[in-house]
């Protein structure tokens, strides 16, 4: 559906024109560089520039010999200050260390002694087992002779019965 519009609706268009394009713009020709004679050094810029040198030179001068200066006296002040264990090493704070520090080594001498006597006795336990592992071995040995004879005979005794009863069924027979 096409919806007719009124000429009422329609407002005057008015056309605008693109803006003119502005004209280019000639360029100078190139030109080929001049010799020109350098230009005279003043000598007041010399001079301020000689000054600045020699300035920056003092500067260094003088923050080299603070530095040393700081590094000497850092090194007093180190040399007349105490660690943070000497400071405490006198005062109420230190006991209970002093106290819990000779604690542990007691315990480490303690631990040591009964480590010493374990070996002893792992040593000790190690013989005598190796001392009845050899009997239980000897043992086995006997038992197994005994055992060997019993069999042989057990069979002996199966077999002449196994005889009797062959000879007593083709008798039967």
């Amino acid at each position: 559906m096409i919806d007719k519009v009124e000429v009422k609706d329609v407002k005057a268009v008015e056309a605008k024109k693109a803006p003119a394009k502005k004209p280019a713009v000639k360029k100078a020709p190139a030109r080929k560089p001049s010799a020109r004679k350098p230009a005279a050094k003043k000598p007041a810029t010399s001079k301020i520039r000689k000054e600045i040198k020699d300035v920056q030179k003092e500067m260094l001068d003088v923050e080299r010999e603070v530095k040393k200066e700081v590094k000497k006296e850092v090194k007093r002040v180190v040399k007349k200050t105490k660690t943070v264990f000497e400071q405490l090493e006198d005062s109420v704070i230190s006991v209970p260390f002093k106290a819990a520090n000779k604690t542990f080594l007691a315990s480490v001498g303690l631990l040591m002694f009964v480590q010493k006597e374990v070996d002893k006795q792992f040593s000790e336990f190690d013989k005598k087992f190796s001392k009845y592992a050899k009997d239980g071995e000897k043992v086995v040995g006997e038992w197994e002779h005994k055992v060997e004879d019993i069999r042989k005979d057990v069979e002996k005794k199966v077999d002449e019965a196994r005889d009797r009863v062959r000879d007593t069924f083709k008798k039967a027979a």
